[in-house]
């Protein structure tokens, strides 16, 4: 019943641009490329998981908007991207110790499970959604992160790909702080966020299958345990933001929850729902940068609580930009606790290009070993605007 709710949700507003396509300002678009090279040239291991020298990723992304007659935005948004991630982490996934079966976080997707091998190159349709904006408010429609994941707020990272909390490219296998609120990943959902009002903000998604198969989430998938699927996936976030003027602080504060039902309910280990709780902030002022982010999920499971904080200080100076940061994370299901730390700077070298090094440190311990590594990681990533359109 609520599958077919939200496919006609989608076709009443994929009608929209259809509609009044001859109305307003002409419609606008672009196509842009993107890719990433991280390279971990010096590293130190006393891990059974190897550290990959090469990851990357290469993305192409398409926006086309129009703007009504009466001030109503439509636009339109589309992401593929392609990956080459760690072999034993594809999507964040992974197993951290030596059970034949092993029940799997439901939010964490980690497991006491043999780690896993895999094809090291990945391609997904990561973002394809329709928005309608107007003065009562934000509609999207289509495959995009829920407004818990939208509204996160915590530290800045001088990396984008390889950073500490919720990291896109994990060099080590070993990174599994998550503070970033994404209960559903890339699955096909309807969301709304309210106007900023006194510089508040409000949101809800609903997803009603979360096993979209994405890059960077994908815990439905399993890592050689027992899967439990979400269903009926509800999120609600709230973000402010104030800037004291006369002071020159900012503060910004998320706050995130999401509950779904478990598909495998039935298995002993699993409860019938799994519930999120985040909250973050990022404080800014004059070049300094701080922030601090924390989530806690039950994962779906009797006493398989994953728990997660990070914080780091940047500052941005000599056109460049400086971080530190440093997390922990607990996993009770894949019965481990990790700490890491960055140490990097990046800059652009021009508006096109953009170079960061950072010294990182990766830890992971379980009831049976101790996984360590720690080096230095380079990444470069360039991107260029290869298509301005505009037109009726």
């Amino acid at each position: 019943m609520r599958t077919r709710l939200l496919c006609s949700t989608l076709g009443i507003f994929f009608s929209v641009p259809i509609a009044v396509a001859q109305d307003g300002a002409p419609i606008e678009g672009a196509i842009d490329v993107e890719s990433t090279i991280l390279l971990t040239p010096l590293s130190n291991r006393d891990s059974d998981i190897e550290t990959e020298p090469v990851l990357g990723e290469f993305s192409v992304n398409g926006t086309a908007q129009k703007i009504l007659e009466n001030g109503v935005r439509v636009r339109a948004q589309g992401a593929l991207r392609v990956q080459a991630d760690h072999p034993s982490r594809p999507g964040g996934i992974g197993g951290f110790g030596s059970d034949t079966v092993a029940p799997v976080g439901a939010f964490s997707g980690l497991s006491s499970a043999t780690p896993i091998e895999t094809s090291d190159i990945r391609a997904r349709l990561e973002t394809a959604y329709l928005q309608v904006d107007g003065g009562y408010g934000e509609v999207r429609v289509g495959k995009d992160r829920g407004v818990a994941a939208r509204f996160y707020e915590g530290a800045k990272s001088s990396l984008s790909h390889a950073r500490l909390d919720s990291s896109l490219l994990d060099p080590t296998g070993l990174a599994t702080v998550r503070t970033r609120h994404d209960l559903t990943g890339p699955s096909l959902k309807v969301s709304y966020a309210t106007p900023r009002l006194i510089g508040i903000r409000a949101g809800a998604s609903f997803t009603p299958d979360a096993s979209a198969d994405g890059l960077d989430r994908r815990p439905q998938s399993g890592t050689g345990g027992v899967a439990p699927g979400a269903e009926n996936a509800v999120e609600l976030g709230l973000n402010g933001t104030r800037l004291l003027r006369e002071s020159g602080w900012r503060f910004d504060v998320g706050l995130g929850w999401s509950t779904a039902d478990v598909k495998n309910s039935e298995e002993l280990l699993y409860t019938n729902s799994v519930e999120t709780w985040s909250a973050g902030t990022r404080i800014e002022k004059d070049d300094w940068t701080f922030g601090l982010s924390w989530l806690d999920s039950n994962n779906g499971g009797v006493n398989g609580d994953y728990t997660a904080w990070s914080a780091g200080l940047s500052r941005y100076a000599y056109n460049t930009d400086f971080s530190i940061e440093f997390g922990e994370s607990e996993d009770r299901f894949a019965g481990l606790d990790s700490e890491s730390w960055r140490l990097g700077f990046a800059r652009d070298i021009d508006p096109q290009s953009r170079i960061g090094i950072a010294y990182l440190h990766d830890t992971v311990r379980t009831f049976q070993q101790k996984r360590d590594t720690n080096g230095i990681v380079v990444e470069i990533t360039l991107s260029q605007e290869i298509v301005e359109l505009t037109g009726n």
